[in-house]
């Protein structure tokens, strides 16, 4: 009985090896389908092996617009059961297929995909209310050398994307009614852009409600991601994939060559690498990026929660960032090189003479402002400022309004002046500029200390104007060696200084302030009224007045 049954097999095989009777196979298992359901499908051969596998050629799925939406060169499977394929239940043995091609597009004018036209031809005019008993299993699914295209053509840009050299492996491959899971042991492909995904695994899940990537590892030529990713949507929301689809992920341990994010964000310096951790909640272009802790091979270091909006709008003036920082150290340099044409452009260049600096605190920033409500722990000393800028496309012209207060802050270095020594002072500031020859500055606030010509100056209001070595206003002094109410100008822009002001001076100890060494005595009290121009005693002219000196 046994080689009777052998001996069928063997006939069988036989037959459905001709190429004429796979061709009539292929044909009879499709012209049903195309038929009741309006497709266009085909098969070119159907065939089985000795080992009971079922061989498939050349099958092609064509869309709505006679192009190709499916196609397969050859899939190879075997039937594990007879009885629960008749009951509508597909275990599968190991599944190959060869050169795939998938191709979704939206074609000019409509909202659907091709693949949802195609899909809703298998529909019911009255949907199905109980749940789908439909079940396919495989133990090992794998594609090789295929092809998957995404297009829209109503976008800017039609070819959203385009992945080739498609190689996937997947085990505990179920499909159970409209649940697909799978646990993906590799995924590599290149796109059109040139990125390249040299492998990825994760156990995948998918529901009409969310899709899930846990245990989710990527790996491309410079990059490695861990962690956590989901999609939480309804079905229409692919259609503005950006703001409707929800994301929830979590990334632990992952690095990340910013080179290949030029990609998708051409922004990026060269040869930036970042290792970080980080939690992100929202969509695209509404995203939270929680408990970030950053670090880059230039030492650049950002802890913090950052919240972005439109990211990926393409309108112009409309982006947002809310940033609360417990960390961010860096220098000027670095993180110019990090993001040249963002950051570059947005941090005033005066910075890169603070050094390495540690910045703390809150700052919310547009296309064109800054709030900034931060601590800035410098090589020159310590900042806290609250400031709004305007204007940042032209930093170093922006105009800005605010607090700022100095801590034991080395003007000297900052303004190149070697008479100038530590300063700490607090002042409110209203102007424009951020660079010696543009900063034109109203200041109102109290100089607690500041060196000058190697002397320590103490308690000093100041209310005035301040541009590139000019100031314009009253000056208060109450140190013990100067008692001073000056009002009126100093102008060492040009060649020859300026001097316009009326000076009381109640109290000053020359020789103290280190203004004349040769007698130990040198106290000055007079009121001066001086309108002079010169740079030297020598050129100088113009009036001098004093009265009731002493």
């Amino acid at each position: 009985m046994v080689g009777v049954l052998l001996l069928l097999f063997i006939i069988l095989v036989l037959i459905l090896s001709i190429p004429a009777i796979q061709t009539r196979l292929g044909k009879y298992a499709t012209n049903r389908l195309n038929e009741e359901f309006g497709t266009n499908i085909s098969i070119g051969r159907v065939g089985l092996q000795f080992n009971g596998d079922v061989e498939l050629k050349q099958i092609y799925v064509e869309d709505y617009k006679k192009d190709t939406l499916i196609s397969i060169a050859e899939l190879n499977t075997s039937i594990l059961s007879v009885r629960n394929l008749i009951n509508g239940k597909l275990a599968f043995g190991d599944i190959d297929i060869m050169d795939l091609v998938f191709n979704i597009k939206t074609y000019q004018g409509e909202n659907d995909t091709n693949l949802d036209v195609f899909v809703a031809k298998f529909e019911d005019d009255n949907p199905r209310v109980e749940e789908s008993h439909f079940l396919m299993s495989s133990s090992d699914v794998s594609i090789y050398n295929g092809i998957f295209k995404l297009s829209d053509e109503n976008k800017e840009t039609a070819k959203l994307l385009a992945f080739y050299n498609l190689n996937i492996n997947a085990t505990n491959f179920l499909i159970n009614g409209s649940d697909v899971s799978a646990r993906i042991n590799t995924l590599a492909f290149k796109d059109h852009r040139g990125f390249e995904m040299k492998n990825m695994t994760t156990n995948f899940s998918y529901t009409l409600k969310d899709m899930i990537f846990s245990s989710l590892d990527i790996e491309t030529p410079h990059s490695n991601l861990k962690g956590y990713l989901q999609f939480v949507y309804n079905r229409e929301d692919f259609i503005d994939f950006e703001n409707k689809v929800k994301i929830v992920a979590n990334f632990e341990d992952s690095s990340i060559l910013l080179d290949e994010l030029n990609i998708f964000y051409n922004e990026f310096g060269k040869n930036q690498l970042a290792t970080f951790s980080a939690d992100l909640t929202g969509t695209l272009n509404d995203l939270y990026v929680g408990d970030v802790e950053l670090n880059t091979n230039t030492n650049t270091q950002v802890y913090g929660n950052m919240h972005f909006k439109n990211l990926f709008n393409s309108e112009p003036d409309n982006f947002y960032m809310d940033g609360s920082f417990t960390n961010l150290s860096s220098t000027y340099k670095d993180l110019k090189a990090m993001l040249p044409n963002v950051l570059g452009a947005s941090i005033p260049s005066a910075f890169d003479k603070l050094g390495k600096f540690t910045i703390a605190g809150k700052s919310e920033v547009t296309s064109s402002t800054v709030k900034a409500n931060i601590q800035i722990d410098t090589d020159l000393g310590f900042l806290d400022s609250k400031l709004e800028i305007n204007k940042i496309n032209d930093i170093d012209n922006a105009i800005y309004k605010g607090n700022i207060a100095f801590e034991n802050f080395d003007f000297g270095g900052f303004l190149n002046d070697p008479m100038i020594g530590l300063g700490s002072l607090n002042v409110d500031v209203k102007g424009q500029g951020f660079i010696a020859a543009t900063i034109n500055t109203q200041v109102i606030g109290n100089i607690f200390e500041i060196e000058y010509n190697d002397y320590n100056y103490t308690s000093i209001k100041v209310e005035g104007n301040v541009r590139n070595k000019i100031f314009d206003g009253n000056l208060i002094s109450n140190d013990e060696n100067l008692m001073l109410n000056f009002n009126g100008l100093v102008d060492f822009s040009e060649k020859d200084n300026k001097y316009d002001f009326e000076a009381n001076i109640g109290y000053a100890n020359l020789n103290a302030l280190n203004f004349i060494k040769k007698d130990s005595i040198s106290i000055l009290r007079s009121n001066v009224k001086m309108n002079v121009n010169g740079s030297s005693l020598d050129n100088a002219y113009g009036k001098i007045s004093f009265s009731n000196t002493s």
